[in-house]
């Protein structure tokens, strides 16, 4: 290889390289110089694509190929909450919707359920406390719910009976003879 010799002139040494983005561009000018004329298909196809690629989607109807299983049979035991639901939505007493909760089946079982021992999960034991909560606020409403604060406990019942006391201290006092 001949020797070259250093000048103080600096110039390219070799063809510049194309950055990216220079050469995605330059690239997509070439193809759309290239591409002229109408879009590839049958004139006879009335979809509302305009002059896109085949990669245009339509829109699809969301209820079709749905992979929610279908019941094949009516349950009624589905078709049951629904009642429920109804019902609540009219105004109902306060009477009415007592008589309802204690003939309730669900709370029926759940609370057999706990008499037995049993845990619930959840969702049952939600239910259960706000049906009950519901319920006692429905006892109170109507005043049929018995106060049990009424009759005090052991501890209270002493602690008055000790206040009420007429005691004189003196009375337990040492007397000493002072001779």
């Amino acid at each position: 290889m001949t020797r070259m010799k250093k000048t103080r002139t600096p110039g390219q040494l070799g063809a510049r390289k194309e950055s990216r983005e220079n050469a995605e561009q330059s690239r997509e000018r070439k193809r759309k110089a290239k591409r002229k004329g109408l879009a590839p298909g049958s004139r006879h196809n009335q979809g509302g694509e305009s002059g896109g690629g085949g990669a245009a989607r339509v829109q699809k109807d969301p209820r079709l190929g749905s992979k929610k299983p279908v019941a094949l049979i009516k349950d009624e035991a589905k078709a049951a909450p629904v009642v429920a639901k109804v019902a609540k939505l009219k105004a109902l007493t306060p009477e009415q919707e007592l008589e309802q909760l204690e003939n309730n089946e669900r709370l029926n079982t759940l609370l057999d359920r706990v008499d037995a021992g049993e845990k619930l999960g959840k969702d049952d034991a939600a239910w259960l406390d706000q049906t009950l909560a519901r319920h006692q606020q429905l006892l109170e409403q109507l005043g049929l719910l018995d106060d049990e604060d009424e009759e005090p406990e052991e501890g209270e019942d002493l602690w008055t009976r000790f206040m009420d006391a007429d005691l004189d201290p003196a009375q337990y006092q040492d007397k000493e003879d002072k001779s």
